[in-house]
């Protein structure tokens, strides 16, 4: 008696692979490719999940680390100086050191015109009203943009969560008292403690990133205050209370972990504002020096002065400071259909 046949298995016919039990369905459906590599990790499925479900977010990783390279290898990118110093200066220079090798100076600098040219092959974006490459200062302009941004979000985040769990957990007059503090503050115009926190910690890189993280850090923590209120009153922080841990345990043990997400949400959505933050100040002439380059310099009063005459000197700083900005807002609402619990199980994560 011939045997009888084996019944059909989800992963296909004999001789295909098998999936694991995480690909559900509904995975299968919308990544073909787990159909076809069955040794993916987790993470690239996670990855591939996120690229399909996900594509505003994509754009806006792409964006985001092709500013960063922009930013982190400006030298490599045909830039003239470092943006601070004019073509004129910069090419002196040149000439001078080709002449100390016993060469020939590449260009020729006397009886050249480098103030407001437009775009062209020797630069690209054009000259601002000083001489400068414009091409030069968008690229090195997002230097300071990403730092501020990022590090004045990423210290925000830092004393937001040290103060929400303080205020949430601990309740109290402790509570209270940075409520009603944080209140004041919040009544106040943002603008106005910039200007002020800026002025009081002078125009450096490190002053300015400090002055927008205390800017945002009050509103950023209100927001997860109630998160941490509602998270010690859960289930299961109760029960953890009942079999003896104690409030540090439950606080990094419990809480901390579920309040990560929302604050990472919160800082996806911090950071374009604390860009265009800096750039606000430069743009008012509160901002870095105005040699250092700056896309809210680059498109203050002097280049709107100019915009008859010279259109490409706020047109090419604005395109670098919307896309940036752009690119963060797309992350930020992906991360959040993504990492936003109430959001789980409906189909987008």
């Amino acid at each position: 008696m011939s045997a009888t046949p084996t019944s059909t298995r989800e992963s296909g016919t004999r001789g295909e692979p098998i999936m694991s039990s995480e690909a559900t369905s509904q995975d299968l459906y919308l990544d073909p490719l787990l159909q076809r590599d069955p040794l993916l990790t987790r993470w690239s499925r996670a990855t591939w999940r996120f690229i399909r479900l996900q594509p505003g977010g994509t754009i806006g990783i792409i964006i985001i680390v092709i500013v960063g390279l922009g930013a982190a290898f400006a030298p490599q990118l045909n830039t003239i100086g470092d943006g601070q110093r004019s073509i004129r200066n910069v090419w002196q220079q040149e000439a001078r050191e080709a002449v100390e090798r016993g060469e020939t100076p590449e260009r020729e600098v006397s009886g050249v015109n480098f103030v407001l040219q437009g775009p062209g092959p020797d630069w690209w974006l054009g000259t601002n009203r000083t001489g400068q490459d414009l091409w030069s200062r968008v690229i090195y302009g997002a230097r300071p943009a990403l730092l501020i941004g990022i590090g004045a979000v990423g210290v925000a985040i830092v004393v937001a969560v040290s103060l929400s769990l303080a205020m949430g957990f601990l309740k109290g007059p402790v509570d209270a008292l940075l409520l009603r503090l944080i209140e004041v503050i919040i009544a106040v115009p943002g603008i106005v403690w910039l200007i002020l926190f800026t002025t009081a910690l002078e125009g450096s890189i490190p002053g300015i990133l400090f002055a927008i993280a205390l800017t945002f850090s009050p509103l950023t923590t209100l927001v997860l205050r109630g998160n941490v209120i509602q998270e010690s009153a859960s289930t299961y922080a109760e029960s953890a209370r009942v079999v003896g841990a104690s409030s540090l345990r439950i606080m990094f043990r419990h809480i901390l972990p579920n309040l990560l997400p929302l604050a990472i949400v919160n800082a996806s959505i911090i950071v374009p504002a604390a860009i265009i933050a800096e750039a606000g100040l430069s743009f008012l002439g509160l901002g870095l020096d105005p040699q250092i380059p700056s896309w809210g310099a680059d498109i203050g009063p002097n280049a709107r002065a100019y915009f008859q005459t010279a259109w490409w000197l706020p047109v090419f700083p604005g395109i670098a400071l919307s896309l940036t900005v752009l690119a963060f807002n797309f992350l930020g609402d992906s991360l959040r259909d993504v990492l936003d619990p109430r959001l789980r199980g409906s189909g987008l994560i």
